[in-house]
């Protein structure tokens, strides 16, 4: 670990321009010929503002200093004890934006948020130096041709940014759901008038009209109850630099298992998987940067002003895309404290996202206090994680407990009715490890059989209970961690073992099982029960009942 230097120069007119980054970690300092312009610490998208050259240059100098080394006081927000192994550097896209005046005139962003079924909400960010300019207008256009450009506007609407959120019905509206994914678009472009109507910027956003709510027990989609199925997933093969094809076989693969939801661990997600997503009717749960933190963590003012800038740049950068359901925060955090920094932070970061989304996202954490936890007032839903039967990793299989996992998930369904009856449950994270290729009893824990078998359970148990909204398995695949904090005891061969493919999408038996699974509940009178290996069946099948 240390400082890495990226240098790289780009040929561009000598006028104002825009650097966005899709992801630099941990801490990413950048400079612009010679010009420091950014300190940005985190996982999540941001854009710089780029002056024009001072001496006219046509060739313009970027340098970025990535620092991966973990440091409480500059970039506590990133951990040295999170659960994966957590690479520095530019891992997403970066690009350079010239804009046509040495001014920075630019729309910083354009939200849309669907109000109804065929009425959206346009909230349009303007640069700073665009703010007020009597001389700027703006004009919209939905659903232009492909190809069609921004040059004539003939037609367009008018908005004016500074009135905030603006409302407009959609011209042959299609709401959009993971079984009809259509999507529309919207242009927005700036205007400078002086005398005639000179183009000085245009943004094009892609959106889906598709509402979402928590009612009691439910999840309704477009008013529709839904229940959730998928997996957790890492945005990482065995490096976090994923190329456009990695993430299309995901998104594949996922469909394979007939997985509606996945929920992205532990930060702002790619845009480019988001996209896909969208495309394919994917459900998503996407969440700040975050894992296991502490009451030290929310007491710590640095800590929590960055974890509030990541929330508020995942939001913008996200809040166009209809496959994302829900914004989280805090996995696994200490929700069990009710002192005054925590009861402070989850009220802060809950509220933050929720205004954020504008009642476009649900908002939640990850809980591991489960029913101790003291903060569910501010989540719309309760989502909570347990993994019986499986820790401690050394602890023999006992098979009563396996035969108790229904049991576990109804308690908890039973609670959250009883305490919260305005909140359905979600199951976030339940799942065991497996290792690839290590083949044995369906009673032995490592084996790919037992990770199977325990899946099965977890599916059965939640998918059958109508009291619990879905389930998001842990996990999708296998990733790796950091092997000077995990031990080989956890995390043999340096890497989580809990997907049910490797590394590289191989897949291991709870593959092939859940599939079947998903399979028989989606047809009439499908097979529901368990599948096991023919020489564990007659041994085990008497024990285990769902």
């Amino acid at each position: 670990r240390g400082v890495g230097a990226y240098r790289a120069e780009v040929q561009a007119p000598p006028t104002a321009a825009v650097l966005s980054f899709g992801g630099c970690a941990f801490r990413c300092l950048v400079a612009v010929d010679g010009v420091f312009l950014a300190d940005h610490s985190g996982l999540s998208p941001f854009q710089v503002e780029v002056p024009p050259p001072e001496d006219g240059r046509s060739m313009r100098t970027v340098v970025v200093l990535a620092d991966n080394r973990f440091n409480r006081k500059t970039h506590p927000v990133h951990q040295r004890h999170y659960d994966w192994y957590q690479a520095g550097g530019i891992i997403r896209a970066v690009q350079f934006h010239a804009l046509p005046t040495p001014e920075a005139l630019y729309i910083a962003g354009v939200e849309v948020f669907p109000a109804s079924l065929s009425e959206v909400g346009v909230l349009v960010r303007l640069s700073t130096k665009a703010v007020g300019r009597i001389d700027i207008i703006y004009r919209w256009r939905f659903d232009d041709e492909e190809g069609a450009g921004c040059r004539n506007l003939e037609g367009w609407g008018y908005l004016e940014p500074s009135e905030g959120l603006k409302r407009l019905d959609v011209p042959r509206a299609q709401p959009w759901s993971p079984e009809a994914p259509n999507l529309h678009r919207l242009k927005v472009a700036m205007v400078h008038e002086d005398g005639d109507e000179h183009l000085l910027d245009c943004t094009e956003v892609r959106f889906g009209l598709r509402t979402i709510r928590a009612s009691g027990r439910e999840i309704l989609l477009n008013g529709e109850p839904l229940k959730l199925f998928g997996f957790n997933r890492h945005d990482m093969t065995d490096t976090p630099v994923m190329k456009y094809g990695e993430l299309v076989k995901d998104v594949a693969v996922l469909g394979a298992l007939g997985a509606n939801f996945v929920r992205g661990a532990h930060y702002a997600q790619d845009q480019r998987f988001l996209d896909l997503c969208d495309v394919h009717g994917l459900l998503v749960w996407e969440e700040v940067l975050g894992w296991q933190n502490s009451i030290h963590d929310f007491a710590d003012g640095i800590f929590m002003l960055q974890t509030l800038k990541m929330a508020d740049e995942m939001a913008a950068a996200s809040a166009n895309h209809p496959s994302v359901i829900f914004f989280g925060f805090f996995n696994e955090g200490q929700s069990s404290d009710e002192g005054p920094a925590a009861s402070a932070a989850y009220a802060a970061m809950a509220g933050r996202l929720r205004q954020n989304s504008m009642g476009t996202k649900l908002v939640s954490w990850g809980s591991s206090a489960g029913m101790d936890d003291k903060h569910l007032e501010h989540a719309d839903v309760c989502a909570f994680h347990l993994y019986p039967a499986w820790y401690p990793t050394r602890k023999p299989v006992d098979m009563e407990e396996v035969q108790e996992i229904p049991l576990m998930w109804q308690v908890m369904a039973d609670w959250v009715r009883e305490h919260y009856p305005d909140k359905p449950l979600l199951v976030t994270e339940a799942g065991a490890g497996g290792l690839f290729g290590h083949h044995g009893p369906s009673d032995v824990k490592w084996t790919e059989e037992y990770q199977s078998l325990l899946m099965q359970m977890h599916f059965l148990a939640i998918m059958k209970n109508p009291g619990i909204a879905g389930l998001a398995l842990w996990q999708f695949a296998d990733f790796p961690i950091d092997q000077n904090v995990s031990s080989e005891e956890h995390r043999p061969r340096g890497l989580n073992n809990k997907g049910v493919v490797g590394l590289n999408r191989q897949p291991k038996v709870a593959f092939h099982a859940l599939r079947l699974l998903r399979q028989g509940q989606q047809k009439v009178g499908g097979y529901s029960g368990l599948i096991l290996p023919p020489e564990d069946a007659p041994r085990l099948a008497g024990k285990l009942k769902i």
